[in-house]
């Protein structure tokens, strides 16, 4: 079996609604029955194991079930409040409530879909009543939350880390001003928008007592990522131990000083996050079947040839990374991307003098953006689940905030010390 015949039955298998990680493990199984030494097939269970045999990896379960917990603690309404107070009485200010509140809340659950489930139905409803069309509203919450894979902590970035070997500190340090970067360029549209449809302006009193009560609501929860951010930088904390942290630190907010948490809800919680965390997992080592098969092939060369063509220019080589990226964004999850791809374009990347940091940076970003657009579009459906919108009402207003994004690649590739200066500043190399 052919590495073509191997990526036309994986895409196949995907746009039929085959799960990712059956599709893998059955192309892979497949490929070593019928290949040259069929025994290779007895295999299969160790790569499995040995794609989740990394350290760092045990962070992302901690993540995912400290994300749970904070957005059914309250902390997403508090949050919405506060960002009301800063940015709400300018014309479009819900719009861009929506997206400052999404800036701070990813940063706490470092997931798209989190910040989907967590904020999308207060935001569009809010919005909604404001005075804004549902499609719009639920355009602005989709390109706000692309924010929440980028702004540390976030598990893709940890994900990212164990599989190229780069720090999570310089990760997350990098991340910062990509992440502030989108949300600005999702501002911008905004405000386009805003002054070409006449859109309303919030009437949220802004007394000195409302500005105080509704930052000191929200304290806690912008105090987060602060603690965790500093602990990893600072040496204090592994990135598996920050996770640790951020899960006793929502567990005690939660419960304790919001009472937003009752002990069943908190057995729910940990037991939707297992199964959660156990498929995220299951796909990892099911995605190293995967480039094992491409190793065999030696797919990386025939990338290298194809690549190769813009050896001369270093920046048709990163529009080249930046166009495969959001290719494979459109058809697979953002995760897999990165196992199955990443390991392949990284040694081009580096030879035209690009950093582990900015590369990360700049696959995390295309990714992302693949959550929101088709055919797989992650974000799409959970957004038009959420509000009952129609797919393509929804699409149509999300073309702007798509197109901005883009351009901001290309911004971020051209450009490395949006990535590298805050690292670099920091003594990380």
């Amino acid at each position: 079996m052919s590495i073509e015949i191997v990526l036309i039955l994986f895409f196949g298998m995907i746009l039929i609604g085959v799960p990712i990680s059956f599709a893998m493990i059955s192309i892979s199984g497949a490929y070593f029955l019928m290949g040259p030494i069929p025994s290779f097939v007895d295999l299969l269970p160790q790569k499995i194991f040995e794609g989740i045999d990394y350290i760092v990896l045990t962070a992302i379960p901690f993540f995912l079930l400290a994300g749970e917990l904070m957005s059914r603690s309250g902390m997403a309404e508090r949050l919405m409040h506060f960002s009301n107070l800063v940015i709400g009485r300018v014309r479009g200010g819900f719009a861009y409530v929506n997206v400052l509140a999404s800036l701070l809340f990813s940063g706490l659950t470092g997931v798209a879909v989190g910040d989907i489930a967590a904020l999308g139905k207060v935001e569009v409803t809010a919005m909604e009543k404001a005075g804004y069309p549902r499609p719009f509203a639920a355009a602005v919450t989709v390109a706000s939350s692309l924010v929440g894979p980028i702004i540390p902590p976030s598990g893709i970035i940890i994900l990212y880390c164990a599989i190229m070997n780069v720090s999570v500190g310089a990760m997350f340090l990098a991340a910062l001003i990509p992440g502030v970067m989108m949300a600005l360029a999702d501002m911008s549209v905004i405000g386009a928008q805003a002054k070409k449809r006449n859109f309303p302006k919030s009437d949220v009193k802004r007394s000195l007592p409302e500005f105080v009560t509704g930052t000191k609501d929200a304290t806690l929860a912008l105090l987060m990522p602060v603690v965790l951010i500093g602990g990893i930088v600072g040496g204090i904390m592994t990135p598996t131990e920050a996770a640790a942290v951020a899960v006793a630190y929502a567990l005690v907010v939660g419960v304790f000083i919001y009472r937003a948490l009752s002990w069943k809800d908190v057995y729910r919680i940990f037991v939707s996050s297992s199964f959660d965390a156990a498929r995220l997992l299951f796909m990892i080592g099911a995605a190293l079947t995967m480039t094992w098969i491409f190793a065999l092939e030696d797919f990386a060369g025939t990338v290298s040839v194809l690549f190769g063509y813009f050896d001369g220019s270093p920046l048709m080589m990163i529009l080249a990374i930046n166009l495969l990226f959001i290719v494979l964004g459109m058809f697979m999850d953002a995760a897999l991307a990165l196992i199955l791809f990443g390991p392949i374009v990284a040694p081009l990347a580096y030879a035209i003098g690009v950093s582990p940091t900015q590369l990360g940076i700049m696959l995390i970003v295309n990714v992302t953006v693949g959550l929101a657009t088709p055919p797989i579009g992650n974000v799409l459906f959970a957004m038009c689940s959420v509000v009952k919108l129609d797919l393509k009402d929804l699409i149509r207003e999300l073309l702007p905030f798509l197109a901005i994004k883009f351009v901001l690649l290309i911004v971020i590739g051209v450009f490395p010390f949006l990535t590298n200066a805050i690292p670099t500043y920091f003594g990380f190399r």
